[in-house]
């Protein structure tokens, strides 16, 4: 009888265990929650709002959003299992719960918080860029993909952990001993790194690579081999056009002809020359640079009164708003020069190709002023340098000293200085007392200008010497001013007065800043020209008609460029 009601008691909890199975797993669920995790998770997240220099699109603050709140949740579990590891109080299960919706409800808050404040500098820094403010359901939508975002991540990193005990309890089938159970951990991580290296990491640079090359072949819409023998690609050109890459297409088909400058001016015109030598055109840079040489000499270059070698960005591209201007100005006797050093773009090649753009820029430039050095100096045209991005990166370091001491230059255009840019950084350091760090003067300008916001180099031309440099720096860019300290000290730019487009509710944070400007770096290039990472036409016309000093060019004729070029 006792055995037969010890069957049923057995059979009871049998049949009752799947009813409270639910509950229970809901209570496990709720137990496995990190309590740091949540608190961490919460402050990351809201970081990501806190003010900084461009405006967010939705989606890459949604994403921003999401990995930060994952980020904080999986170092806040990591430091709770430490805490477990040295056996330190802990709630009971009860309590645990109770503290779960507590600080869930706070950080909701928190974040409630932040995305209201995020609006605020958002729509201010929208405004001051020209740009409408952000519209109905824009925050929705970052809440939405943030979660997304954090979900998935967080269930990866729950599966990485799972996999980290398996391989961690597996050896012990074996033998029970601590030192086969780390064996088998780190066997697991050796694993799986050396295949994230072997297949993912290794297998996302080579499609990169095959995607842009795929698309350096390809013609940019609209674009056909010009007819003017002054243009690398054209019938008479040393270099076909398929060996231009698609950068180097775009570049000898855009610009003002003849015509075109002429009936703007009402002066008589050239046309201006473009020469371009593709990767595809030689075996290294030596060879390229002594095919663009030849490119230059059958072309007449050498015989036009402006010579410029511009460097491009990764791609090869060359920003057709910083060059046209040059060719308007003089009527077209320009000659421009530009050789592709690779397929990647700025950031990229910039990571996995360190050096390419300078080896590129000094070998052209070595190529070019030999020759050009060499002719009598009453005849030969002034030598210019220039640059955007990655190519002021290139084209800054490329002269030798000599080029401006002995047989010097006439001077360089560079936009938007990389802030790994020596030369740059030195002005920042050492700029003249008074002066801010988004417009630096620098030894008082008798070399090196920066153009202030709305084109203007605030100094009088007279007091600038034959070799004029001129740097065009927005003060909203992150690539120009970000800082590899910034993370622990203030940046000079963020002292008052600030830049005009920055926004005065952005503050200095340990880290938050560091974080917000190097993801500002991404973005830089997504809002309108004169701000971010994207130059104005109307500055580059600033700074080359104060670099070349072009003759009877009034400002009326720079109020009209101005305006057909906003137009075109």
């Amino acid at each position: 009888m006792a055995e037969s009601r010890a069957e049923d008691r057995t059979r009871d909890r049998a049949v009752k265990a799947p009813e409270d199975d639910a509950p229970r797993r809901r209570r496990a669920f709720v137990t496995r929650i990190s309590l740091v995790g949540i608190v961490l998770g919460g402050l990351f997240c809201a970081t990501t709002f806190t003010p900084s220099l461009i405006p967010r699109p939705w989606g890459a603050q949604g994403v921003l959003a999401g990995c930060a709140l994952a980020t904080g949740y999986g170092v806040g579990t990591a430091l709770g299992g430490i805490w477990r590891f040295l056996e330190a109080p802990l709630p009971n299960i009860r309590q645990h719960r109770v503290l779960v919706w507590i600080l869930l409800a706070a950080m909701v808050v928190l974040l409630t918080v932040s995305l209201l404040y995020a609006r605020d500098w958002q729509n201010e820094t929208l405004v001051l860029m020209g740009l409408p403010e952000a519209e109905d359901g824009f925050f929705l939508r970052i809440l939405a993909l943030g979660g997304v975002v954090a979900a998935v991540l967080i269930l990866l990193g729950w599966g990485l952990v799972a996999g980290l005990r398996m391989a961690a309890r597996y050896p012990l089938r074996f033998a029970p001993r601590r030192f086969l159970s780390l064996f088998g951990v780190l066997l697991f991580l050796v694993l799986l790194l050396t295949t994230l290296n072997d297949t993912v990491i290794s297998g996302a640079i080579s499609f990169i690579d095959e995607v842009q090359m795929a698309a350096d072949v390809s013609d940019p819409p609209g674009v056909r081999p010009p007819e003017e023998a002054g243009r690398s690609g054209s019938p008479e050109s040393l270099i076909a056009w398929d060996d231009l890459g698609h950068a180097g297409k775009l570049f000898v088909h855009e610009g003002p002809d003849a015509a075109e400058i002429a009936r703007l001016t009402g002066r008589p015109a050239q046309e201006p020359i473009r020469v371009y030598a593709g990767l595809r055109s030689a075996d290294d840079n030596r060879a390229r640079a002594e095919l663009v040489l030849e490119e230059l000499k059958r072309t007449g270059a050498f015989e036009r009164s402006v010579l410029v070698i511009a460097t491009p960005t990764g791609t090869g591209w060359l920003d057709d708003a910083g060059i046209a201007p040059l060719e308007y100005l003089h009527g077209g006797d320009t000659a421009v020069a530009g050789v592709q050093y690779s397929y990647l773009a700025s950031p990229q090649s910039l990571i996995l190709e360190p050096g390419r753009a300078q080896g590129s820029a000094s070998e052209v430039f070595d190529v070019i002023y030999g020759y050009w050095s060499a002719l009598a100096p009453d005849s030969r045209p002034r030598l210019y340098l220039f640059g955007l991005s990655l190519g002021s990166y290139g084209s800054e370091s490329s002269p030798m000293m000599y080029a401006y001491v002995r047989n010097p230059i006439s001077g360089a255009v560079w936009a938007g200085p990389t802030f790994r840019n020596a030369l740059w950084r030195r002005i920042i350091e050492n700029r003249d007392d008074g002066s801010p760090a988004w417009a630096p003067v620098f030894e008082t300008g008798t070399l090196i200008r920066v153009l202030s916001p709305g084109g203007r180099i605030d100094r009088s031309p007279d007091s600038w010497g034959p070799l004029r440099i001129a740097y065009v720096a927005n003060p909203s860019d992150a690539i120009v001013f970000f800082r590899e300290d910034m993370w622990l000290y203030r940046p000079a730019w963020m002292d008052d007065p600030r830049g005009p487009d920055v926004s005065p509710l952005l503050r200095w944070v340990p880290v938050v800043t560091f974080l917000q400007v190097a993801m500002d770096m991404l973005l830089a290039a997504s809002v309108p020209p004169g701000h971010g990472h994207t130059y104005a036409a109307r500055d580059y016309l600033q700074a080359w008609r104060a670099v070349t000093q072009p003759e009877d060019w009034t400002d009326q004729d720079t109020d009209g460029l101005i305006r057909h070029m906003a137009g075109r």
